[in-house]
């Protein structure tokens, strides 16, 4: 296996990685809301299931990859993802 090859594919698992936590919060904050009363879990563990797929077949469209793991590091507070958010310190 070239370093090229090594490197997309450490990439796509990475992707993919970002998708199944996404995809995890959302089940486990479904369970938390329903704890506390809240109705119609089903939506979230639907979304859930989406993003498994996703993830599952994420080498096969690169812009849907792409856009997924930006909605999915937006859901979990990530904000690497954002160019306006600035990443240096000020002293």
């Amino acid at each position: 296996m070239h370093p090229y090859e090594r490197r997309r594919h450490a990439a796509l698992r990475a992707d993919q990685e970002i998708i199944g936590r996404a995809a995890a919060w959302l089940r486990h904050d479904a369970v938390q809301a329903q704890y506390a009363g809240l109705t119609h879990p089903e939506y979230a563990f639907g979304l859930a299931s989406l993003l498994d797929e996703i993830a599952l077949r994420a080498a096969d469209d690169e812009h849907l990859r792409t856009h997924a793991v930006r909605v999915c590091r937006t859901m979990l507070g990530d904000r690497m993802d954002m160019p306006a958010t600035r990443r240096t310190r000020r002293r």
